[in-house]
């Protein structure tokens, strides 16, 4: 590229300044008005309907869910928008610096009532007194409570210490320091900067663009559940990504060190200890059972309790007779009448799908999860919240980090309409119930599941799948071409820069021009292919036909019109080496123009990959070869192609979307007018609507588009 080009493309990105600016500055005010919220449940919001369909109703605590959705969509902005051309420490600073400043302007916020307990255990534990022995509104303390600032208001004060020795020892120290909530939030807030740390580090080892972490450093439910409120789950997830950060540089001795201090943070993180211990580690899981056990030898030490079974009490009973907001549990404990028999059911799909899991999603048991346990993690922990009795909204910061790492779109979704749950606070304030009404619980719940039931349907297609997972090393990279002679050259040097590529395949489709010299002359082998669209040619023919000739480990399917430069065909190669489980995905692309509305098609793009899973052609495409060419996969069809391909590759595995910059001229939008930004858009949803009903005649679609756009392909 010439530097009149590079500095071509700065300027497009210079202007995208101007809305991350405001994206940026929205996300602070919303996180000044969280922090001076006050009650979450105090504002309620009128709506002009209600459930009953007679006049409106107040939605309670309907303000601060707005507020929550709103931060949620900017999060999600800020994913998109985030400049292509920063370098990793310009992502860095920006992005470590607006979750910081995030986290501060919500320190104000009102702190839960579970800040209440944290400090008072911690308090009895100063006085050397055992809070598994003496709960709060024991006479026995009654000394300590008589001037107490937050005894008063500590939930469920019939019931001893639930949390594990250290976290108690964690309080205790805190309390000593000033005995206030706002200390147990700051320490709370170095946790969740190095979780945020561990996450960069395990983005650039897999390969990863940087902006993924926007899900966890500015996702409402995060910055709600750790800088508002204050729950202590951030510290399970700051040793949990730790141990798996280790995990990939094999230090064992850390990793496990990590992962048996997460157990004594919260309970169940034990789920996912399994998925990070092989032959080659084993020798070292004593540290982790070390790190899980010793602090109730010391707690047992110092305080010489009698009844050291008082330390599981609460939670034992937590765990049997409550339950709210649980999900399946709640279904069930609704069916069969009962909390009782619905948590002996959900225990025993909890031990199943976990023996499931640790059969499937094990490195040492599935190829596909070569030394990646991130999709076992994941897949433990999701299925201990679908089966939980209580899920308070501060659970799903469970998943999150491991959201960063592998996007999913029902998890994603799931972190706005969690947003429900907030209902409960609005009828608590006003009535002193705690109470989620069925309407509710339906709206947190059903759009979630509607999501997952498909990407279940995937999984059991990869299940049947044969998906060759060897660690790909080479990229052939295919072009379709009719008529190219001015551009195709470009295409082929700069694709042929890049070490990973192996070989560049120009199939042409009986150009008229020097389409073919041109290439040869490249570097690239052509191959000619001249059947008409409704015979086996078209795009999706030739783009076939390179399949079948391709060497590669990997096939990447770049436009004529499109410059993908090193080191993107490399990058390809080294996140599916990271993560064996995929099966491919795309670059992601820029035009080359400045007009502004081309960067909304730019957003719309990675849009449409990033939320619906659907990629098209100009995103330059890749995915591994054998698979594809041995069962044919690749869709022979002269328009859509690209997106039954990326539909296909779900049946194979994940996709990863790298949020490139392959630069694609503007030609055909300058051409036809940005208005056809609507027709490809309309033409895409009538494609996957017909899909479901049997087979699109891409034929006629064809004659339709090209004909009436005169386009000579």
């Amino acid at each position: 590229m010439t530097d009149s080009g590079c500095q071509f493309l700065r300027k497009p990105d210079v202007l995208g300044i101007i809305p991350i600016a405001g994206t940026a500055a929205l996300l602070l005010a919303s996180c000044v008005a969280g922090g001076w919220f006050g009650p979450i449940g105090e504002f309620p919001l009128h709506l002009p309907w209600s459930v009953s369909g007679e006049g409106g109703m107040d939605l309670p605590a309907g303000l601060f869910i707005s507020l929550f959705a709103a931060q949620w969509f900017l999060c999600l902005v800020m994913l998109l928008l985030l400049p292509k051309d920063l370098s990793l420490k310009q992502k860095v600073l920006f992005l470590f610096t607006l979750a910081l400043v995030c986290r501060v302007l919500l320190l104000a916020h009102e702190p839960s009532d579970d800040m209440n307990r944290y400090l008072w255990e911690g308090r009895v534990m100063t006085q050397g007194i055992s809070p598994y022995h003496y709960a709060p509104h024991d006479s026995t303390l009654g000394y300590l409570a008589e001037n107490d600032p937050f005894h008063a208001a500590i939930n469920h004060p019939d019931m001893p210490a639930a949390y594990p020795p250290l976290m108690l020892a964690l309080f205790s120290v805190a309390g000593i320091v000033f005995y206030h909530p706002l200390t147990i939030k700051i320490v709370l807030l170095f946790f969740d900067m190095g979780t945020m740390g561990f996450l960069c580090l395990l983005l650039k080892h897999r390969g990863l663009d940087l902006r993924w972490l926007t899900l966890y450093g500015l996702n409402p439910v995060i910055l709600y559940a750790f800088a508002g409120q204050g729950h202590f789950d951030v510290i399970q997830c700051f040793f949990l990504t730790g141990a798996i950060c280790f995990y990939d540089r094999k230090k064992w001795a850390w990793m496990f060190l990590f992962a048996g201090l997460s157990v004594q943070v919260k309970y169940v993180a034990a789920v996912a200890i399994p998925f990070l211990v092989n032959r080659e580690n084993l020798r070292y899981a004593w540290i982790a059972l070390v790190a899980a056990i010793l602090p109730y030898l010391l707690f047992l030490w110092v305080f010489a309790a009698e009844n050291a079974g008082g330390m599981f009490t609460s939670i034992l009973r937590f765990g049997e007779n409550f339950a709210f907001n649980g999900s399946i549990h709640g279904m069930l404990s609704f069916i069969l009448g009962g909390i009782g028999l619905a948590t002996m059911v959900c225990k025993i799909l909890l031990a199943v799908f976990l023996v499931f899991g640790v059969l499937h999603f094990h490195p040492a048991m599935n190829n596909r999860y070569r030394n990646d346990p991130i999709s076992g993690c994941f897949y433990a922990l999701g299925v201990l919240i679908l089966l939980a009795p209580t899920v308070h909204f501060w659970y799903i910061s469970w998943i999150i980090p491991f959201l960063v790492l592998r996007p999913s779109r029902p998890w994603i979704l799931l972190c706005l309409t969690i947003a429900g749950y907030f209902v409960t606070n609005g009828i608590y304030h006003h009535t002193g119930v705690w109470r989620l009404p069925a309407w509710a619980y339906i709206c947190q719940w059903l759009p979630f599941y509607l999501l997952l039931i498909l990407d279940v349907v995937f999984f059991l297609k990869q299940l049947r799948s044969h998906m060759d997972t060897s660690s790909p090393q080479t990229v052939s990279v295919v072009i379709p071409t009719h008529n190219e002679e001015q551009r195709i050259g470009s295409c082929v040097r700069a694709a042929l820069g890049d070490d990973a590529v192996a070989e560049v395949i120009v199939v042409d489709g009986s150009s008229s021009d020097r389409t073919g010299p041109v290439a040869c002359e490249a570097g690239a082998r052509v191959l000619n292919h001249p059947p008409p669209f409704d015979v086996g040619g078209g795009r999706g023919g030739q783009i076939r036909a390179g399949i079948e000739a391709a060497k590669g480990d990997l096939v990447a399917v770049v436009h004529a019109d499109t410059i993908v430069e090193r080191p993107n065909f490399t990058t390809m190669c080294h996140v599916l080496e990271k993560q064996p489980s995929l099966a491919g995905g795309a670059v992601g692309s820029v035009f080359d123009s400045r007009d502004r509305r081309m960067g909304l098609i730019n957003v719309a793009n990675d849009f449409r990959m990033v939320f619906l899973g659907i990629s098209l052609g100009d995103q330059v495409q890749f995915f591994r070869r054998r698979p594809v060419a041995s069962a044919h996969l690749f869709p022979n069809i002269p328009l859509m192609e690209d997106v039954e391909l990326g539909i296909r590759l779900y049946g194979l595995g994940p996709q990863s979307f790298l949020f490139g910059n392959a630069r694609v001229s503007a030609r055909r939008w300058e051409t036809l007018g940005f208005g056809n930004a609507f027709s490809v858009i309309a033409r895409v949803a009538f494609y996957l609507l017909r899909r479901l009903w049997g087979t699109p005649d891409t034929g006629a679609m064809y004659r339709s588009y090209y004909g009436k756009h005169k386009h000579p392909h």
